[in-house]
């Protein structure tokens, strides 16, 4: 080291903190991603010419299938592709999610059971911000993804780490969990595959916890990201296939990152009961049984009313509004 010049030491150390105030504490607490943060630095050293083996990112080191590029570009073509989308995935796609779930684990669902997101991460947030209240604590087995316990916290939850060592193959049990849990226990983080250990759950042990957490009355949030990284003839069950009672206290959460070499393409979906994955009542029905889609008032602030955008046709105005006029009309 050298010692720096009088014009260097005189200047200020560079402030890492965000301005008191400037942004909420709540944004202000969530820690970088150490995955991503590494996997930055050595990205960077790489373009610089040094010769970096990336062991940081869990990023797959191929480039997504020829196939499914050709079909994302012949989506891209279609016009009908260049529109807004429903918010929670076009129905084609959830249909194709509901197949590829029967197919891959054998857990029955129906688009109705989707909600399509940006990304597995996105996905995790999601959850946990519909399910937990501030205070509600999460079960975490230990070790875990860096992004779980910034996203339960983001939702005003609290990770609670349930430590696993190499003694029991980085799998945790019902005891470990039963121990942690308290009257402010509200869901159970599962992740099998888990990352990062790449340890798999056993399907009677995928039982017992799954029986454990439906007698305690517990959601169960499971992440199946990682279902295809397995070896040596190994499965990953999946828990509310494994212990069916379950499924209506389980959201499953998944995507195309890891598997199919996706990371960059940021797709990913949650499965699990309508009222968590679905919205406002009268305009579902108005969408169902008069083929008319409106957009509830407590979007906008407002519960109690409906947005109906104009910017249509005179014929279909007039058209639109007649099926509303027959459907409200019968229902009085």
């Amino acid at each position: 080291m050298t010692a720096a010049s009088s014009s260097e030491s005189a200047a200020p150390a560079a402030v890492l903190t965000p301005e008191r105030g400037r942004i909420s504490r709540r944004i202000a607490a969530i820690t970088e991603s150490a995955t991503l943060a590494v996997d930055a630095k050595a990205k960077a050293l790489k373009a610089a010419g040094k010769p970096v083996i990336g062991f940081g990112a869990g990023e797959p080191d191929f480039p997504t299938p020829d196939y499914i590029v050709e079909a994302a570009v012949a989506a891209c073509r279609q016009p009908a592709m260049h529109r807004y989308t429903p918010a929670g995935g076009l129905p084609a796609l959830k249909e194709a999610i509901v197949a590829k779930t029967a197919r891959d684990s054998g857990l029955q669902a129906t688009p109705a059971n989707v909600l399509v997101t940006n990304g597995g991460k996105q996905a995790v947030y999601e959850a946990f911000a519909t399910l937990l209240d501030p205070g509600d604590e999460v079960l975490l087995p230990a070790p875990f993804w860096t992004t779980y316990p910034e996203a339960i916290r983001l939702a005003g939850g609290v990770p609670v780490p349930v430590v696993a060592d190499e003694q029991s193959g980085y799998l945790v049990s019902a005891a470990q969990l039963e121990a942690a849990r308290t009257p402010r226990t509200k869901v159970l983080l599962f992740c099998s595959p888990s990352n990062p250990t790449g340890a798999v759950y056993p399907a009677e042990q995928v039982e017992e916890i799954g029986r454990w957490a439906l007698e305690a009355g517990l959601w169960v949030l499971t992440d199946e990201i990682y279902e295809h990284l397995t070896y040596g003839g190994v499965s990953a069950p999946s828990m509310p296939v494994v212990v069916p009672e379950l499924a209506e206290r389980c959201v499953v959460v998944n995507g195309v990152a890891k598997t199919y070499a996706m990371t960059g393409w940021r797709v990913g979906w949650i499965l699990g009961p309508t009222d968590v994955v679905t919205a406002v009542q009268l305009a579902e029905l108005i969408l169902e049984e008069a083929e008319v889609a409106v957009v509830p008032g407590e979007a906008f602030g407002t519960p109690g009313y409906l947005r109906m955008s104009y910017a249509l046709g005179d014929d279909d105005l007039v058209e639109g509004v007649s099926r509303l006029q027959r459907l409200l009309g019968s229902a009085e």
